[in-house]
């Protein structure tokens, strides 16, 4: 039966790769936004809700 062996070895050696992987997911995912910010601040602030046309007037 060396296929079920061979298949769980390699299921197991995925999940521990998975689970080793996972653990860099959150602290990641942290730095790149505190990395790309600006830019993420800009792109959603320029594209997705667009500044009033025009030149404000100062009141």
């Amino acid at each position: 039966m060396y296929l079920p062996t061979f298949w769980k070895l390699t299921m197991e050696a995925w999940r521990y790769k998975m689970y080793h992987l996972a653990g860099w997911g959150l602290p990641g995912f942290i730095f790149v936004t505190w990395l790309l910010y600006p830019s993420i601040y800009n792109w959603v602030y320029s594209d997705i809700y667009p500044p009033e046309r025009g030149v404000r007037k100062r009141s």
